[in-house]
This record gives C-alpha cells, sequence and structure tokens, in this order.
C-alpha cells in the first residue's frame, strides 16, 4: 500500500515546471523593463539647450519686414447698384401691333417712338370729323352774324356753337386714343428683352420692355448707426463688383438718409457713379469703401504672414538666438533685426490682433512692431523657436496684386 501512493506523487513532481528556471525568468522580465524605463527617462530628461538644436531641422523661409504705412480712414459696406431711373414699359390701350421700332437692349432717346399699336380705325373716324367740324365752325361763325341783326333766335345760335365745340372734343378725343397707342421712351436709357411681336394683340398693362437709365447708376448701402456722424454728401466712394474683379470703380455720396432703421440700427447712403463704359448694371452686389477725410499711421504686413486659428491670430518672426526683443510690443529698428552671417536664426510665434485688410497688406493694430521681420512662406513646417533661414526667392513675386474685394 505504501510503494503503491508513493508512486504517483514521483510520477507528479517529474513533470511539474521546475521551481529555479520560474524565478529566473521573471527576473529577466523585471531587469529589461528597468533598462527600458532607464532609457526612456534618460529620453525625457534630456535638456532642451544645444542638443535639442543639434537634431532640430533647418527650415527655409521667406521673410518681408512689417512696415509704417499711412492709411487713409475707411468705412466698409455691401451694397446694390441701382438704376437711377427705371421702368416697365407698358400699353395703355389694348390693340394689335403694327409697327416694332427697336431691338432688345437697344440705347433710346426721350419720347422716341418704340411701338404702335393699330389705329386704324380711329384714323378713319377722325377723317370723318374733319370736314364735319369744318362745316360747324361755318355754321356757329354764320350764327353769330345772324343772331348781331337778330335774323335767329338765341337758341339757334347757341346750338350751332354747341355743334362746333362737340365736334372739336371728338376729334381732340380721337388724336388723344391714337397716341395712347403709341408707346415712347419716357426718358433716355437701355431696354430690356422686347416682350411683344409684330400682330399680337395686347391687352392695357402688357408689358412691352423694361428701361433703365444707367449713366449715371447709383450704389446703395447700409451703415451701423454709430457711423451716421461721419459721413455726409460729396464724400469719395470705391466700389468693387465681382463681375470686374480687377477694376475699382469711383464716384461720391449723394444722399444720407435721416431714418435709423429700429431692427437693423442702421442706415441707408446712396452714392452715385459715372457708369460711362456702362459695366455696372442694376442688381450687382457691390463691396463698398467710404474714404473719410481722416488719415492715421498703421504697422502692416503681408496677408500671407497671419494664421488663423481656433485660438487666435498669430505670425512668425525671425530672430536672432537669444534675442532680447522676445516682447512683440517692444518698438525695434530695421537696423536692430540685423543679423551677421554666422548667427542662428529662430522663428518666434507671435499672437497679434489685426485691423483692416487692403490689397496684399493687413494692418498689426497690436503685437508687432515695425521693422521686424515675418515668415511669409514657409512657416506651415515651423514651431516655436524652430531655426531657420532666409531663402533669397521671393514666391510671393509671381503673385499679381489683383485688387481684393475691400
Amino acid at each position: 500500500m505504501d510503494d503503491s501512493s508513493a508512486e504517483p506523487r514521483n510520477s507528479d513532481q517529474q513533470h511539474s515546471f521546475p521551481t529555479w528556471l520560474s524565478y529566473t525568468i521573471v527576473g529577466v522580465v523585471i531587469i529589461l523593463i528597468g533598462v527600458g524605463a532607464y532609457f526612456g527617462y534618460q529620453a525625457y530628461s534630456q535638456p532642451s539647450g544645444e542638443g535639442a538644436k543639434a537634431v532640430q531641422p533647418m527650415t527655409t523661409v521667406v521673410v518681408a519686414e512689417a512696415k509704417n504705412q499711412t492709411w487713409q480712414s475707411q468705412l466698409e459696406a455691401v451694397g446694390t447698384i441701382t438704376a437711377v431711373r427705371q421702368t416697365e414699359l407698358t400699353s395703355e390701350m389694348a390693340g394689335k401691333v403694327v409697327g416694332i421700332e427697336f431691338d432688345s437692349a437697344d440705347r433710346v432717346k426721350d419720347d422716341q417712338l418704340l411701338v404702335k399699336l393699330d389705329t386704324s380705325s380711329e384714323e378713319a373716324e377722325l377723317d370723318s370729323l374733319v370736314p364735319q367740324l369744318k362745316q360747324a365752325t361755318a355754321d356757329a361763325t354764320r350764327a353769330q352774324e345772324l343772331i348781331q341783326s337778330n335774323a335767329i333766335s338765341e337758341e339757334a345760335y347757341e346750338e350751332a356753337y354747341t355743334e362746333a365745340k362737340r365736334l372739336q372734343a371728338d376729334i381732340s378725343q380721337q388724336q388723344a386714343i391714337i397716341e395712347r397707342k403709341k408707346i415712347r421712351a419716357p426718358f433716355s436709357g437701355e431696354l430690356g428683352i422686347r416682350m411683344v411681336d409684330l400682330g399680337q394683340y395686347i391687352q392695357p398693362g402688357t408689358a412691352v420692355a423694361s428701361l433703365q437709365q444707367i449713366t449715371p447708376i447709383y450704389v446703395d448701402f447700409d451703415l451701423p448707426e454709430q457711423n451716421a456722424g461721419r459721413i455726409s454728401a460729396g464724400q469719395s466712394i470705391k466700389v468693387s463688383v465681382t463681375a470686374f474683379p480687377d477694376e475699382t470703380f469711383m464716384g461720391k455720396v449723394v444722399a444720407v438718409t435721416p431714418l435709423i432703421e429700429e431692427a437693423t440700427r442702421s442706415f441707408t447712403v446712396r452714392g452715385e457713379l459715372a457708369n460711362d463704359q456702362r459695366k455696372l448694371k442694376p442688381g450687382m452686389f457691390a463691396d463698398v469703401v467710404v474714404l473719410l477725410p481722416e488719415r492715421r499711421d498703421v504697422v502692416t504686413v503681408p496677408r500671407t504672414a497671419i494664421a488663423f486659428n481656433a485660438y487666435g491670430k498669430s505670425l512668425f518672426v525671425v530672430r536672432p538666438t537669444g534675442s532680447a526683443s522676445d516682447d512683440a510690443n517692444t518698438s525695434t529698428d530695421a537696423d536692430a533685426v540685423d543679423d551677421s552671417p554666422d548667427e542662428q536664426l529662430v522663428a518666434r510665434r507671435v499672437f497679434v490682433q489685426t485691423g483692416q485688410g487692403r490689397g496684399l497688406d493687413i494692418e498689426i493694430a497690436k503685437g508687432l512692431a515695425a521693422g521686424e521681420r515675418v515668415v511669409t512662406a514657409g512657416q506651415l513646417k515651423l514651431s516655436d523657436n524652430a531655426p531657420v533661414e532666409i531663402s533669397d526667392d521671393d514666391v510671393t513675386s509671381d503673385v499679381a496684386e489683383t485688387p481684393r474685394r475691400p
């Protein structure tokens, strides 16, 4: 019994994993973890001094100098181009179109005949009334002579005189109908699309064409109520439209409404443009700039230098390593940023406040001094304090200075 019971225990000991080997494996794992933690700590705690700079790659950038400029103050708005005069030409009378004296988009003069309706019945009636009037006029003259000699009664004289007046009124009425069946231009301007055809029978009120006077032409725009005291008639304006992005149209303010709209707290201004080339059309969307008399000094940089982020607007300033002018609000002379050929340059991120933009430049209201060099190309590869070298090529030189929308 004792021998048989010992055999199974010996069998279990033969198949079990050696205890010493388990301890060995655990020890090796612990050593590997420790070595990994040590090297990780060394990499994390490496100082960001000269060693860090040695491994950071050099970035080639294009720079431009922040400049002092004097800008004329201005107000910006959006508006709509409006014709000085415009109307829809319609017929006063019913009738068949027998004459069309214009084509679509024609330029016409005041009182020019455009459409003629059939007046044959009115002209026939007129032809019959003319001899009747002649006879009635002769009868009235004869009656006046007879009444002076008491040859006829007063009643006969009045009847002859009334008949002559009635026929004269009938003739005037027929002449007026004939004239009303001729549609004329009420003022000089440009016609729209022709909407009638020869032989067409039209009713009173039927549209014939639109007519608009566009030389000169108006632009209407709204400004906030706080600007009410800064706008007056005669001030110059600049207008641009998407149809002609490379052109600016000059004009002047001709009217300022005295009413401030309660819903929008704004007021309407009307400007007038010569439009001699007739490029501006009624209904066009327009960007308007009102030029104010005062001027102000501003610091400007190219628009391409500004990065717009959710946390603010920023740009990169190129300075020598260890430059004391890290404060963006510190005034910097242009000579102060000159660097020696062997001096390392770095790009510092500076947060700024921007103002108005004009052309390819934008105003820096706060955060940058004139004379600083800002990165205008290559900043997508930069981080704060990244080493840089300045490229001799200006990548913006090939960009045409297209006038921007105000």
